[in-house]
C-alpha cells in the first residue's frame, strides 16, 4: 500500500476485530482508497473487551469499530467513519458524485443494512449456539428474524439481476454494504447459496477484488 499524509499529519487508530463484519466494511474501504498510516487496535469480542471501562470511554456503545483521531476526536459507526475517510481520501470514489448518484448508493446501502442485515444478523445472534454466551438468546424472534431476511435475500437476488453492480454501472459502498452482508451472515444462517444465483454472483465479483480480503 502507498503511504499518504493524514489530513497534514493526522494519525488515525482504528478499533478493529477480524471477525465482525462492520469493521471489514472499514477494512475494505481502507483497502480501496489504498490507506495505510492507520493503527489496528484488535478488539477480542469474544472475551468481552468491548464492554471493558477502558473500551467504554473510547466507544460509549461498546462496539466496533471505532476509529480515533490524534486529537482524541472518536468516530462509531461503520458508515460515518466510511464516509470520514471519503472526505479526506475522495479517490477512487465510493459513495457518488452527481446528486442522482449519492441518492442512489444512499438508497441501496440503508435497504441493504436495514432490510437484510440485520434480519440476518439477529437470526444468527439469536439462533447461533457461538452466540448463546453474548446474546440473551429469544428462538422465537431468531426464527422470525431469520424469516424476514430470507425474503429480503429473495428481493436482493432479483434487483442484482438487473444490474452487475448494486447501485448503478459501477462499484461503490453499496457493494461493500452488500458484500459484507451476504459473506458474512448467509452461511452463519446456514442459508443454501445456490438459491441466490444473483447474489452468488456478485460475492464472486467481489471476491476477485484485493479488498474482498480486508
Amino acid at each position: 500500500m502507498l503511504n499518504k499524509d493524514l489530513n497534514k499529519g493526522e494519525i488515525m487508530k482504528l478499533y478493529d476485530n477480524p471477525t465482525a463484519n462492520h469493521p471489514r466494511i472499514v477494512r475494505m474501504v481502507l483497502a480501496e482508497k489504498n490507506i495505510s498510516d492507520v493503527e489496528i487496535v484488535t478488539i477480542d469480542l469474544m472475551k468481552g473487551e468491548h464492554k471493558t471501562p477502558e473500551y467504554r470511554a473510547i466507544a460509549p456503545n461498546s462496539r466496533v469499530p471505532a476509529l480515533k483521531l490524534d486529537d482524541g476526536t472518536v468516530i462509531i459507526e461503520s458508515s460515518a467513519i466510511c464516509r470520514y475517510l471519503e472526505c479526506l481520501y475522495p479517490e477512487p470514489n465510493l459513495f457518488g458524485e452527481s446528486p442522482m448518484e449519492i441518492a442512489s448508493i444512499e438508497m441501496w446501502r440503508a435497504r441493504i443494512h436495514n432490510e437484510l442485515m440485520l434480519p440476518l444478523a439477529q437470526g444468527f445472534r439469536h439462533l447461533h449456539p457461538a452466540m448463546a454466551g453474548m446474546e440473551d438468546q429469544n428462538k422465537e424472534f431468531g426464527e422470525s428474524s431469520k424469516k424476514i431476511g430470507i425474503k429480503s435475500l429473495k428481493y436482493f437476488n432479483g434487483a442484482l439481476a438487473e444490474s452487475e453492480f448494486v447501485a448503478g454501472d459501477r462499484y461503490t459502498f453499496a457493494d461493500i454494504q452488500m458484500i459484507t452482508t451476504t459473506d458474512f451472515f448467509i452461511k452463519l444462517n446456514r442459508i443454501d447459496l445456490a438459491d441466490y444465483p444473483e447474489i452468488a454472483r456478485h460475492i464472486k465479483l467481489m471476491s476477485d477484488r484485493t479488498s474482498f480480503k480486508a
